[in-house]
């Protein structure tokens, strides 16, 4: 054998032992892999907030395939785009010392928040009967009996970032001899009403003062409004002014400045004691103003919303971002 058919018969039993070696190789189990598109901590649902991909492939020698759900993008975007709208409620206050390029950085939160609106019809449990099929009113009275629907505004929502200036003109903090402290702000949407709430403390300097309560003694404003929609404006709210409700609110665990269990009884001078001048007035005598008429009040579009967030436009081109209130334990009114 000459010296070129050796080299030849060397060559093929390299390449021979190399496609074997690949072979074998191609069949072994491989590890499995943990790709983590983001990690984020925020007021949302783990499900909107937190996105992990496992994949693994070839788990045994059969070449067994798992099989893990995927995240679509568009999910993490609105995540982000969550987090980040409550980012800047948080850091301007509810929007109430927010600059003109925070309000800027809200409304281009909001417009992209809304290529993902995908509620067609948010306004439906405030459509009008009349204006609708028989099928479709006793589908709107169903709807309503689930205040939570995730497709519906009915609801309790708390305000967590608005640019009104009717809104936040009601910051007492900039008037250290006001009346009363501004709290919390809501809205209660149980149809056909839509009341909006105001939660009012008592000021900071009357502390001291007899018959002023203690820092849990709240009043509550309700400016009543009845809400109308239909289906040919589906995002749309007009509304109506129904009235005017001021009450004190539940104080059943609170004490007062002496440490004594607040009274919640029939009592008047027990109640006014406990709770100050006002609330208790008001828990035993609240305040319900309606009338036969009825003008109009403006109206409002549903922007966007899902199970936890609502964002609305009004007729005067603010928005309103509100977090739904879902915990019973969360609910102040």
């Amino acid at each position: 054998m000459d010296m070129r058919s050796s080299n030849r018969i060397l060559f093929a039993a390299v390449v021979t032992v190399a496609l074997l070696s690949v072979a074998s190789t191609a069949f072994l189990p491989h590890r499995k892999q943990s790709m983590k598109l983001a990690t984020k901590s925020g007021p949302f649902p783990p499900s909107t907030s937190a996105y992990t991909v496992e994949t693994c492939l070839f788990d045994s020698l059969e070449g067994t395939v798992e099989e893990v759900p995927m995240v679509a993008p568009e999910n993490l975007e609105v995540a982000n785009l969550k987090l980040d709208l409550e980012k800047l409620a948080e850091s301007t206050k509810r929007g109430f010392t927010a600059s003109a390029d925070e309000k800027r950085k809200a409304i281009e939160i909001v417009e992209s928040l809304k290529r993902f609106q995908s509620v067609p019809d948010p306004a439906r449990s405030y459509y009008d009967p009349s204006a609708t099929s028989s099928v479709t009113a006793g589908e709107r009275n169903m709807e309503n009996s689930s205040s939570s629907s995730t497709s519906s505004i009915s609801g309790k929502w708390i305000l967590i970032y608005t640019d009104a200036p009717d809104i936040t003109g009601l910051d007492s903090s900039r008037n250290p001899f006001s009346t009363a402290k501004l709290g919390r702000i809501g809205q209660e949407c149980s149809p056909p009403y839509i009341k909006n709430v105001i939660e009012w403390l008592r000021p900071d300097w009357a502390k001291g003062l007899p018959f002023s309560g203690s820092d849990e003694s709240r009043i509550l404003q309700k400016v009543v409004t009845m809400g109308s929609a239909t289906p040919a404006k589906p995002t749309f709210v007009e509304l109506k002014v129904a009235g005017l409700e001021i009450e004190a609110a539940s104080n059943d665990d609170t004490t007062n400045d002496s440490g004594k269990s607040s009274s919640n009884g029939n009592n008047m001078v027990e109640n006014i004691q406990s709770r100050g001048l006002p609330a208790g007035i008001l828990s035993m005598n609240p305040v319900d103003l309606k009338g036969p008429l009825n003008p109009p009040f403006g109206r409002f579009e549903i922007l966007y919303l899902d199970e936890d967030l609502r964002v609305i436009q009004t007729s005067q081109n603010f928005l309103a971002v509100n977090r739904r209130i879902v915990e019973k334990q969360d609910e102040w009114f």
